[in-house]
């Protein structure tokens, strides 16, 4: 999921990876924004985040994708 803000009024957004690079209006000011691409960061610590709250955050994220990961055979 992207994440991002209207650049106008800061309400928050989360969309599918599949959304980057379109234009989206916002709902709450009616300002177009051009949703930005996924930002993968390489040092995922928690001492790389400023807020505990943040990492959280993403944490949560991770585990809600991986209930939704397919199955993988580690047998070989």
């Amino acid at each position: 999921m992207i994440q991002f803000s209207c650049s106008t009024c800061d309400h928050k957004y989360r969309v599918p990876e599949e959304y980057a690079g379109k234009k989206a209006r916002c709902k709450k000011c009616k300002n177009v924004n051009v949703i930005p691409m996924l930002v993968v960061k390489e040092d995922f610590s928690p001492d790389s985040y400023d807020s505990g709250a943040e990492y959280h955050d993403v944490m949560q994220e991770l585990l809600q994708w991986e209930k939704h990961a397919p199955p993988v055979d580690t047998r070989k």
